[in-house]
């Protein structure tokens, strides 16, 4: 019974520390495509000026040094997504494996336990059994004197 406690603890242990990674990529994944939405967000705002704002930005090459940024800032955050969405991947399939271990052994100490109460059952039929014997031999001695 020992032995299961631990286990189970342990297992318990590593299927929280698996969900626990999990959060944070999960949290880092969320955080890259908010950045990507505010720069799209950002992007469109100044496509949508009037063009009379537009006159001086572009008369010094700003608008095309803005265009350019965005795009390496796109691309930047894309590659950080990318390569987020593997390590995220890579933690489900650790994730799943330490659920499935976590289940394994939960199903194994139910199984160790539905065994015990049995055999404890069988004990109590057996004893009820001799004390029924016990009883009806006494009684049938009783009967003979």
């Amino acid at each position: 019974m020992m032995a299961s406690a631990e286990l189970k603890r342990a297992v318990d242990a590593a299927y929280q520390s698996a969900q626990a990674g999990l959060q944070d990529i999960l949290r880092q994944e969320a955080d890259l495509r908010r950045a990507l939405s505010d720069l799209e967000e950002k992007r469109m705002a100044v496509r949508s000026l009037p063009a009379d704002q537009l006159l001086a930005p572009r008369a010094i090459g700003a608008d095309l040094l803005w265009q350019g940024w965005t795009q390496r800032m796109r691309q930047e955050l894309n590659v950080k997504l990318s390569q987020t969405l593997v390590r995220k991947a890579e933690r489900m399939t650790a994730l799943r494996l330490a659920y499935g271990r976590a289940e394994a052994v939960n199903t194994l100490i139910a199984q160790e336990k539905a065994a015990r109460h049995k055999a404890a059952l069988g004990r109590d039929a057996e004893q009820d059994q001799y004390l029924a014997m016990v009883q009806s031999a006494t009684s049938g001695c009783e009967r003979n004197r």
